[in-house]
């Protein structure tokens, strides 16, 4: 493919150069296009094209390249043509601000990434959780539950019930490994769901049900027309209780480590300067 590229390039070269360009410029083998003294050479194009699907498809986009890359350049030199004095001492002012923010910030976060510590420990985030407990109070009711909706008929209904109940290691294996036969479950009452979630996996609860069944460390078993139901609250949270840990687990890492790049960029900064003036690289007159 690349090959074909560049015969193609060659080809383009040839009459682009011939019909457009007759008088004699520098390296013209390599040269796609010109407006005023600025210059498109092959090179640009290449990295420009990409892999093309074909030669019908390479000749299309480089024609749209050049065009774009000639309107660009048109419209730079035009600008300085007409736009007034005060408005391109403006907008070298800003090309300048951001080039020096580009190198500026491109610097600090290669530095942040070689030398930041980002290891948080659990205890540390257990700390700031402690320390800052009005910031997480939660705003709706969270639940650790285990559910199962069985078909009717099912021929392992007591043994998965008793498992359901007992859940231990074993226990948790097995019902995973018979999952495939229920309607819908949820297995891991170590996690902590919100009220819609629940309400939408778990189909018997609604408004009028609700507070019935939402009682701590109590088994229930249901039966309709529509299957069996097997429901456990391991725990559940109210509004205005601290969330637990392990859902503002990554909030809480993301405030640290924002902390940390602060502290760690006002000192690097700071450093900085002292170095400059320890070494006279830098001299206030």
């Amino acid at each position: 493919m690349h090959y074909l590229i560049q015969i193609f390039l060659f080809s383009f070269i040839f009459l682009f150069t011939s019909v457009s360009c007759n008088k004699f410029i520098p390296d013209q083998k390599d040269l796609i296009a010109r407006v005023g003294s600025n210059y498109l050479y092959k090179d640009n194009l290449v990295k420009l094209l990409g892999n093309p699907v074909d030669y019908s498809d390479s000749l299309i986009k480089a024609r749209s390249i050049i065009d774009n890359w000639a309107r660009s350049q048109l419209l730079m030199q035009q600008a300085k043509i007409n736009l007034p004095e005060g408005d391109l001492l403006g907008l070298e002012s800003l090309v300048d601000n951001y080039r020096k923010n580009l190198y500026e910030n491109t610097y600090r976060k290669a530095v942040i990434n070689k030398n930041l510590d980002t290891l948080i420990s659990d205890y540390e985030m257990q700390n700031f959780l402690s320390d800052n407990e009005e910031l997480f109070k939660l705003r709706a009711p969270l639940f650790q539950v285990r559910y199962i909706h069985l078909p009717p008929d099912n021929v392992d209904q007591f043994e998965i019930q008793r498992s359901f109940q007992r859940f231990d290691a074993y226990d948790r294996k097995f019902l995973d490994s018979l999952s495939f036969q229920f309607y819908n479950f949820i297995l891991s009452d170590s996690l902590w769901i919100d009220k819609s979630n629940l309400t939408s996996t778990v189909s018997f609860l609604d408004r009028k049900n609700f507070k019935k069944y939402i009682r701590k460390l109590k088994f229930f078993k249901i039966e309709d027309s529509l299957g069996v139901y097997l429901f456990y609250l391991r725990n559940y949270l109210e509004k205005g209780d601290i969330a637990p840990s392990q859902v503002v687990k990554t909030t809480i890492k993301n405030i640290i480590l924002n902390r940390r790049k602060i502290e760690f960029i006002k000192k690097f900064e700071k450093d900085i300067l002292h170095d400059a003036i320890k070494s006279k690289n830098f001299e206030v007159y």
